[in-house]
């Protein structure tokens, strides 16, 4: 009798974890038709399900959505933006010692240059924006201290 029990349990815990998986592996799709600019009504009918659940799975995924971007607001944004500096820094360097190279040819200094303008803009569009997002992310943690 004991080993029907856990065969039963054991079963259930199966169908539970595939059920799960099942409902992960559809939100996928969901996300994925969604991006392709499908409807909820096209999405049902393309996965067999009704509208109705296709709704409920987009709420998750917009809800799963603004977590990730509140964990990566909280923990990881000022780390990213550091690493994403100094990738541009590195790629500009490489650019003045490509320009500096004596036999390199006149079009390929240009193309040096180039690469060292684009990285100047690109550090200023992150100076410009990332004072912003580093706001957001001390506004969530005043947020969080009221919540508490």
């Amino acid at each position: 009798m004991h080993k029907t029990s856990v065969t039963v349990r054991n079963s259930t815990k199966t169908r539970n974890d595939n059920s799960r998986f099942d409902i992960e592996e559809r939100r996928r799709k969901v996300s994925s038709l969604l991006a392709q600019s499908m409807t909820e009504i096209e999405i049902g009918q393309e996965l067999d399900v009704n509208q109705s659940t296709v709704s409920r799975d987009i709420k998750v995924l917009k809800e799963l959505s603004q977590q990730f971007v509140s964990d990566l607001a909280k923990s990881d944004l000022a780390y990213y933006y550091k690493q994403c500096i100094d990738g541009i820094e590195e790629v500009r360097r490489k650019g003045w010692d490509l320009f500096k190279e004596r036999d390199l040819i006149a079009r390929d200094k240009i193309l040096a240059l180039k690469v060292i303008r684009e990285c100047n803009e690109t550090k200023f569009v992150l100076f410009k924006e990332g004072p912003s997002m580093m706001n957001v992310q001390i506004l969530q943690q005043r947020l969080e201290q009221i919540e508490d």
